[in-house]
Parts: structure tokens; sequence; C-alpha cells
């Protein structure tokens, strides 16, 4: 049983939970205060006293060394392994573009994936000619080992899955999957929007090589934030596509001058950040951390999910799309009778935020560790209403 008082403490902290029934955290998380205020105080700061002078510089060059180490510490990493990023995306950009492709190279991927991972893998077709395997991976009915094992080959340079499926829910099997990649000389680049913060994510026991988080999802920070954990190994292998003022060691202003990249994945980082989205973010981990705790957030999450789940399993027509084990905080269903998109705009109506996802086309519902037991009773009677 989880403690009651806590819960309102979360919830009075995160103004727009109490707004609507908000189920949507796949998409955007909602905002606690404390990150709020400290935008807000940021970008105040920069309006009456300005954004330059080495203040300024030392101020936001030291917001960059906390939030990286932050983001360290959650992916149980080291802070050199982490990069900031603007989003996943990003980071999945960064990771792919970064090998060194040749005709006839294989990525293994799967038709489940965002386009955050699948516009970099065609993006790598179009421009060197890599041979892009798409696999059913994610989907109910695929077993992910097995079908990844089809697809591996002596020329697989890299697999691009998700950690959590954005289009199914799915929790993949990212250590065996990993182990199984490296076997072939394959890197694996994950895509982990949706399972940062909702579920555990401890980098070096996953195996994967490259992790792309996003930070205004599960983590409840500002848009335009993110990190990338590269393995420190496979600094040089994966090279800079862009850089930029943090990339390399000393200026390069001569001909004959030595080009030396960072020795940390700050390498990678080549644009500037909105330090006061950036600084929101940094509060956003620290209270999540600090107030409530990482471990306590992934069993609510999934309780919530679990008990969501029984709930809409009980609504005639309504069909659950994975196995209830394999899911954490996304789950995926239709109601029959009632298109996915107009289940969405219907639910809204009624101030109930979930989504629809393409392919395959299902609703999507997410459980956040600030919902309550009442988010998904009001769910799930304003579904039945519509079935009847």
């Amino acid at each position: 049983m989880f403690n009651q008082n806590k819960i309102q403490m979360i919830r009075a902290a995160m103004p727009a939970v109490t707004h609507a029934v908000y189920l949507n955290t796949g998409t955007n998380g909602p905002l606690p205060r404390r990150a709020y205020e400290a935008l807000v105080d940021y970008a105040r700061d920069e309006f009456e006293n300005g954004r330059t002078g080495q203040p300024v510089f030392d101020r936001f060059m030291a917001l960059m060394s906390e939030t990286r180490g932050l983001v360290a510490e959650l992916l149980s990493c080291a802070p050199e392994e982490i990069a900031l990023t603007h989003n996943t995306t990003e980071g999945m950009n960064i990771a792919l573009l970064g090998l060194d492709w040749r005709a006839g190279d294989e990525l293994v991927t799967a038709n489940t994936e965002h386009e955050g991972g699948l516009n970099p893998a065609a993006l790598l077709k179009a421009r060197y000619g890599v041979n892009v395997i798409y696999t059913d991976i994610g989907l109910c009915d695929c077993d992910p080992l097995a079908s990844l094992e089809r697809a591996l080959t002596p020329r697989t340079k890299a697999v691009v899955l998700s950690h959590a499926s954005w289009s199914t829910g799915a929790i993949l099997p990212m250590r065996e999957l990993c182990e199984m990649a490296h076997r072939v000389g394959a890197l694996v680049i994950c895509d982990a929007a949706q399972a940062c913060g909702m579920v555990p994510s401890r980098v070096h026991e996953l195996g994967v090589d490259a992790y792309a988080i996003s930070g205004q999802k599960w983590l409840c920070g500002p848009d335009g934030t993110g990190a990338l954990f590269v393995r420190r190994e496979l600094l040089p292998k994966i090279q800079n596509t862009f850089t930029g003022y943090w990339g390399l060691k000393t200026r390069v202003t001569r001909a004959e001058a030595e080009i030396e990249f960072v020795d940390t994945a700050m390498r990678y980082q080549y644009a500037s950040h909105y330090f006061p989205s950036l600084k929101g973010f940094a509060e956003s981990l620290k209270w999540i951390r600090d107030e409530i705790g990482w471990e306590w957030v992934y069993r609510r999450t999934r309780e919530l999910g679990q008990s969501a789940y029984d709930a809409l399993s009980k609504i005639g027509g309504v069909k659950m799309y994975m196995p209830r084990a394999h899911i954490a905080g996304l789950l995926h269903f239709t109601v029959d009778g009632i298109a996915p998109t107009d289940l969405t705009a219907k639910l809204y109506e009624q101030n109930i935020i979930i989504r629809h996802v393409p392919e395959p086309l299902l609703n999507r519902a997410a459980t956040g560790f600030y919902n309550d037991e009442q988010d998904i009773e009001r769910l799930v009677n304003g579904i039945r209403a519509l079935v009847k």
C-alpha cells in the first residue's frame, strides 16, 4: 500500500494532474512546481541582469555539469559517458550517424520503432546504401529474442530498438538482446524515451552501447531537454557528425594543428541549451530523487499500470494488446466499434487525456507515479459510458 499523504503531496506539486485525468506522460509529463519555479527564476534573472559576463558563463557551466551528474546517477554510469541533448531523437542521430557506415552494412530495427529511430535508419539507407532489416520486435505475437537472432548476420553493424515500445508498451529484454547483438559484433543503440523514468535504466546492467533519453516525458522536465549515454570505450568509434564549442580539446587555428576531441561524451554537445529549461530539468530530477525516490516511482508506475490493465480488461468490448506481464506504465488497447482516434477525442471531451498511436492503430494510456486510483476509475467509467 502506498502512502496516501505522499501521493497527495505529489499531486499538489503538479497542478496539471488535478485539472484533468492526465494519462499521457508518454508524450509529455506534467511539470512539478519546483521545476517550473526554477525555470521562471532563471529566465527572470537573465531578463533582469543579462545573459553575458564571466559569472553567467560560470553559472551555466556548473549547471551543465550538475545536470550531467544527475542523469549519470539515474542511469548508473559515469558523468563522462553523458552528453546533454535536446530530445531522444537528437541522441539517436548522434549515435547512429557517428558510425562508419559503408554500402552493404546492415542495421536491424523494428517496424514498431518511433520515427526517432526509424528516420535516422532510413537516412543511412538513402545516404550510404545501408541495408535496413525491419523485424516485428515489439508486437504482441513476436518473440524478440528469436526475431533478432534470425535477423543478425556478420554484416550487422548496429541494432536499433526501444527499451519500452512507444507503439505497444512492450518492455524488451534488453540485456539478452544486447548479448546476442554483441556476439556478431553489432552495437545496440537504444531509444529510451519511454523507458527512462518508467522502469529502471541502469545502462551497464542492460548492456546497451548508447541510450538516448527524453527529459520531458517520464522525467517530467521541460521541453528541449534530454541526454545520451555512450559507453566510454566507444567514444572513438562513435565519431562526431557535428561539433561545437565543447567538442575539441584546443582551438584549431593552424593547418598543421592536431585535432583532438575531448575524451568525454560532452564532445557530442554541439548546440547550446536554453538554460532556464536545463535548470528546470535538473530540478525535476532532484525533486523526484530526493522527495519521492526512483524505486518508489518505478513501483508506483507499474502498480497503477497493472491496476488499470485489470480494470480495462473487464469492460466488454475492450481488448488489451500486450500481455499484462510485458508492460509497466504504458497500456495499449482497442474498443470495439470506436476508432482509436475517436476514442481519444471523446475522452478528451470528458477531460480525460490519453492518445492513440498509428502502427498498430491502438489507444494508449500512460499511468504516471502522480496518478491515483480515481484517475483510473474515471478512465474506466468514461470508456464504459461510450461503450454503452
